[in-house]
């Protein structure tokens, strides 16, 4: 799902995305309506009208909020994804799950409630 060092991760970005790279610690809220690609780590809260994507090696201690999402490493919190969330062999998740759709690879842990519900629309405040 995530290729290291390898700039294609990030082709399909814009100018409005935001990268937390992998030595980057943040603390607080994180809020965009561009998509957000978490390589480091953030403790708090994440909000995105857009694209949520955490790299393997990432840690994301928060509340996330997006309208699609795709794990390969660590969410310890719980995630509200209006659509899509795509969960690789390396994502753990400790926390409930709502999403619309889930898809969710072998070896891929989930200690929480899922849902899966009707269409949501992500607004950020």
């Amino acid at each position: 799902m995530f290729k290291s060092n390898d700039e294609s991760d990030y082709k399909n970005f814009n100018s409005d995305d935001t990268i937390i790279g992998h030595s980057i610690k943040i603390e607080g809220d994180l809020i965009s309506d561009g998509s957000i690609i978490v390589e480091g780590e953030v403790a708090g809260s994440v909000k995105t009208a857009a694209t949520l994507r955490v790299g393997d090696k990432a840690k994301i201690t928060a509340s996330v909020s997006a309208k699609d999402g795709y794990v390969a490493g660590q969410v310890v919190g719980n995630m509200d994804i209006a659509d899509k969330l795509e969960l690789s062999s390396s994502a753990t998740v400790n926390g409930d799950i709502s999403a619309k759709i889930l898809l969710v690879e072998s070896g891929a842990i989930i200690n929480g409630k899922v849902t899966m519900s009707g269409v949501r629309e992500i607004v950020n405040e």
